[in-house]
């Protein structure tokens, strides 16, 4: 038996697990996953697919996982490690064992083995009730429907309402209108005859939000021997559509329910259905919760989302507002070519597609920016609302380097949806106006102003520069005294007039560090040198420069086309900006 074991930085994140022979477990945050990492953050959700293969243990990355493998120095996308062995995924090393025997358990025994006797615990029956109650309330966590939650709460009741008859569980959606309270669950103790509930009983319990008592009574105000008693819960929570728990019964000769029991004598049938409707109420409030921010946190990161959730109620702080914000604009390259070829199977091109999106969002909110808007093949995302900037373009920086290596990654491995998927970035930074953007009817987050034009245009010129990555001035002065080498470089391009612009832009290329690049620092140097020529009008000294670079390097293409466009001399009023006739 091969054994898993995952360790964090810090004291107490340790975790470890058994990697049956045949079968596939899941490593992410998720609690889900088979293999749950719940202390690093640069784990994804749902990251890599574990199994033994071979008698080693196998880690594949998902599409879309932020961070990869790494094993002696070098990353990699799918490593099989052997007894022995060690590799890290963002902060976490993983080491891998192998056990003859199963993992140590705790054995828990209710008394010692050489007792000779036992103690007896006398219970009242409130005490009884409560057991009961405790001890199936994680029954109702369990549940994954309302219909399964209500018939959870009601399956509880019946074990400690002795003398209730009939139990429901109601949703009273519009107590204002005519339409009759629904009923989502109900149990009977005695089959066959037909019981009714009272709406007004129901109406005053709901209104008044407290437990309403109704008891059949004599013209005295007796209660009725034989005669019929119920009462009714609200079932508190966040949840749209309000429920209740109605509960009903029949007085009888018995002691407990005689005939002549007044509304206060019910009070503990009451309060212990009051327990449950609470616990019942607590589990809607969660998964309000859970669907709320389900479809948030496709948008926004954990601690954006927390600083969401304690927003006022009113949404007074997602109102739009006028911030200094970085826009990052990310593009699938060839998606007409895709769609071309893909027709066939428009199946499989949206899975292509949706996991290449996948990593541009995964890796945008991994660095605590926000998710504007798709556009078919292309994400927006931007950083600086709801939480003010603290790191200027730096975060948008290292999603678009950790983009850029995921699909590089993807691109020498075979069989994976990202295979031969290439992606365009574009990164500017400047003020906009950020927050919900809309109507009162339709409205989102998003981001609106210049800035997220510009970032789309040099989206647009990584095409026609042959670029991965490029970035406006303020962001790569930024680069250059934040970001160390070791994690990114920049060179400028020059200044480019990208049609349709009044003013032209001071481009600049984001490059990952020397280790993961073509382009070597003495290239950047040598570029840099060209460009300068170029820029100043001596073609023949920056043609010089340029053919010292590597011929992979693209923007040497870009550069020489210009010359050669102009017959390998400036025109007469060149100013050192290179204008674009197309988008």
């Amino acid at each position: 038996m091969l054994i898993l074991t995952a360790e964090g930085p810090s004291a107490g994140e340790k975790a470890s697990w058994e990697i049956p022979a045949e079968s596939v477990a899941m490593l992410g945050r998720h609690q889900k996953c088979e293999c749950c990492i719940t202390w690093d953050s640069s784990i994804s959700r749902s990251h890599a697919e574990i199994r033994v293969i071979d008698s080693a243990i196998n880690i594949r990355c998902l599409p879309g996982s932020g961070h990869p493998v790494w094993r002696d120095g070098q990353s990699y996308f799918e490593v099989q490690l052997n007894a022995g062995d060690s590799c890290r995924i963002g902060r976490t090393w993983f080491n891998v064992t192998s056990s003859s025997s199963p993992l140590p358990v705790v054995d828990i025994i209710s008394q010692s083995e050489t007792a000779e006797h036992t103690t007896s615990m006398l219970m009242s029956p409130a005490d009884i009730r409560l057991a009961v109650v405790s001890e199936n309330a994680t029954s109702l966590w369990k549940t994954t429907t309302e219909k399964q939650l209500a018939e959870s709460a009601l399956q509880i009741l019946h074990q400690v309402l002795n003398f209730a008859e009939l139990l429901v569980v109601l949703s009273c959606e519009d107590l204002e209108s005519a339409r009759r309270p629904k009923i989502i669950h109900w149990h009977k103790k005695v089959s066959g005859a037909r019981e009714s509930v009272s709406r007004e009983l129901i109406a005053q319990a709901m209104r008044g939000g407290e437990t309403a008592v109704q008891v059949e009574s004599d013209a005295l105000g007796g209660a009725v021997k034989s005669g019929r008693w119920s009462f009714c819960v609200p079932i508190k929570s966040d949840s749209a559509i309000p429920w209740c728990i109605y509960v009903g019964g029949k007085f009888g000769d018995f002691e407990d329910y005689g005939p002549f029991l007044t509304p206060q004598k019910l009070a503990s049938d009451a309060g212990v259905t009051q327990l449950v409707a609470h616990l019942t109420g607590a589990v809607r409030s969660v998964r309000v919760l859970e669907t709320r921010f389900e479809g948030v946190s496709q948008f926004f990161s954990p601690r954006l989302l927390e600083t969401v959730a304690n927003q006022t109620s009113d949404n007074a702080d997602l109102a739009p507002q006028e911030t200094d914000i970085v826009a990052i604009y990310c593009d699938l390259r060839g998606f007409s070519r895709m769609v071309s070829t893909g027709i066939d199977d428009l199946q499989a091109l949206l899975n292509r597609i949706s996991s290449a999106l996948g990593v541009m969002t995964r890796s945008i909110i991994e660095q605590d920016g926000v998710i504007a808007d798709f556009q078919g093949d292309s994400a927006l995302g931007f950083w600086g609302w709801p939480v003010a900037l603290t790191d200027g373009p730096i975060p948008a920086c290292r999603a678009a380097l950790q983009i850029g290596r995921i699909f590089r990654m993807a691109a020498a491995a075979r069989d994976v949806e990202l295979s031969g998927c290439q992606v365009g970035i574009g990164i500017a930074s400047g003020r906009a106006i950020a927050g919900r953007i809309g109507t009162r009817d339709h409205a989102k987050i998003g981001v609106f102003g210049p800035v997220v034009n510009v970032a789309s245009r040099l989206e647009g010129l990584t095409k026609q520069i042959g670029a991965s990555i490029l970035i406006d001035e303020e962001t790569a002065m930024a680069v250059q005294s934040a970001l160390g080498p070791e994690e990114g470089r920049c060179r400028p391009m020059g200044n480019i007039q990208p049609a349709g612009f009044d003013k032209p832009i001071n481009v600049w290329e984001l490059l990952g560090p020397e280790n993961e690049s073509s382009i070597s620092n003495a290239d950047v140097e040598n570029f840099i040198d060209a460009l300068a020529a170029f820029q100043n009008g001596h073609w023949d000294k920056a043609r010089k420069f340029l053919s010292l670079l590597p011929v992979d390097d693209r923007a040497r293409d870009f550069l020489l086309l210009q010359i050669a466009a102009n017959g390998y001399q400036p025109p007469h009023d060149w100013s050192g900006t290179i204008s674009m006739t197309a988008k």
